[in-house]
């Protein structure tokens, strides 16, 4: 606040500058105690808002997998509650009937069995229906994924760029039918979404130092239980920091082109391992290539120029099949009307990228090169539209989140609930 000389009050815990202005003398009043703290009480009203309204969306998302995981317990309509599930329980049984018998022993059914049926196994130490404690854990977990996505897409944009995000997500029948079963999806998801909420939003809130490796740590819990997807949370955690490097250099220009020339060389110093992984791809495919919901069998990229070639139409069916002309049965027809969803949420996201990248250069750039990377991979690995439609709900939620701020962008619901907008960048303060 600027003032004449002479006309002005002291209050406690401020700071006063002097300053000449056109030969007159002015104080300048900063009080600097008062700010931080209104500053700081508005951040966290802003958070306790956005919780408030996210516990609506947990909530809804948690509900629909409970009442699903009943239907899954006490009935075989779940085609998801078959072949892997039924190998976990198994697996979770077995260790839980050792831990009784006071062994800390696995029966050695594959490390993957094992892996995952030891986090089952306490389930079946409890009394009652130990399967349906299972599944109601799978939906919390997949219930927190949501959340988070909610909680990244109502920081960054608004609420309903939140609830748009969540929707698909709460409601597919695809992602109930696999949350509500004994199968590892809700737990790869919830790894990753809480990371990346961790890193994107709760950072800006609490000290890194613990947020952090938080991140760190589900990160890890999502690689235990999908190894495969390494190559895919380093490439986009390496594009983000490359991307905040180059937003802070004087020069971008300059480290654009030295970044490209450092990738292109550190590509070609790689190439044996890259042919590697292509070949291990190709393997992949070749053993998921079988059962009713195959596609494209006979088609197995094997070389770097091929791969390249197939990736396009590899994340195409990863992502939206079945297509009409597979439809075989009502399940088929549920899942194809997912993939037309998809399809809309995917135009949708070329102006949410546009948005968000103007306002989150570091961010926008790591979604999208680890959602590149994943549906490239991906989309050569599988060869089936069944195992594609429960492995493409770890990445579909960029695409949900991308398409539902560019949605909010060009619509906004005149709902009572949706008129809060923000759509500012988050400051350095916080």
């Amino acid at each position: 606040m600027i003032t004449p000389a002479g006309h002005y009050s002291t209050p406690q815990r401020s700071k006063q500058y002097l300053c000449a202005s056109r030969g007159n003398l002015r104080i300048v009043e900063v009080k600097a105690s008062g700010l931080s703290d209104n500053r700081n009480r508005q951040v966290f009203r802003e958070m306790a808002t956005r919780q408030r309204q996210g516990l609506v969306v947990f909530i809804a998302a948690l509900f629909v997998r409970a009442v699903a995981a009943v239907i899954t317990t006490f009935t075989t309509l779940n085609p998801d509650s078959t072949a892997d599930a039924r190998g976990f329980v198994r697996v979770a049984s077995i260790i839980a009937g050792n831990i009784m018998q006071g062994q800390l022993t696995t029966p050695g059914a594959g490390y993957i069995y094992d892996l995952w049926g030891s986090f089952l196994a306490p389930f079946w130490l409890l009394p009652g229906p130990s399967g349906l404690y299972a599944r109601l854990g799978n939906a919390l977990l997949a219930a927190f994924a949501i959340y988070n996505v909610y909680l990244i897409a109502r920081t960054y944009h608004s609420h309903q760029a939140g609830v748009l995000a969540a929707l698909p997500m709460i409601f597919y029948p695809s992602f109930v039918a696999v949350h509500s079963t004994v199968l590892r999806e809700a737990i790869v998801l919830f790894g990753i979404t809480t990371a990346t909420r961790l890193l994107v939003v709760s950072s800006r809130y609490y000290s890194r130092r613990l947020t952090y490796p938080l991140a760190g740590v589900t990160l890890y819990i999502a690689y235990i239980m999908r190894a495969d997807n390494v190559v895919i949370c380093v490439a986009a955690i390496a594009a983000a920091l490359a991307a905040h490097a180059i937003e802070r250099t004087s020069n971008p220009s300059r480290s654009v082109s030295i970044g490209t020339a450092l990738s292109v060389a550190g590509f070609v110093l790689a190439l044996p391992l890259v042919r590697d992984g292509i070949k291990r791809l190709a393997r992949i495919r070749d053993m998921r290539a079988f059962g009713r919901t195959v596609y494209l069998p006979d088609v197995v990229p094997r070389t770097v120029l091929e791969l390249l070639a197939f990736s396009w139409i590899g994340a195409a069916y990863f992502l939206y099949a079945p297509f009409p002309w597979m439809i075989e049965t009502v399940p088929d027809l549920l899942v194809s009307v997912e993939g037309l969803v998809n399809i809309g949420f995917t135009i949708a996201a070329v102006w949410g990228v546009h948005w968000l990248a103007q306002r989150e250069f570091p961010i926008t750039v790591g979604l999208l090169i680890g959602l590149i990377v994943a549906v490239t991979l991906y989309g050569v690995g599988t060869a089936n539209y069944g195992t594609g439609m429960r492995h493409r709900q770890m990445f579909l939620w960029v695409i949900f989140l991308f398409g539902a701020i560019g949605l909010s962008e060009r619509i906004v619901f005149r709902t009572p609930a949706m008129q809060h907008r923000e759509n500012t960048r988050p400051s350095e303060s916080d």
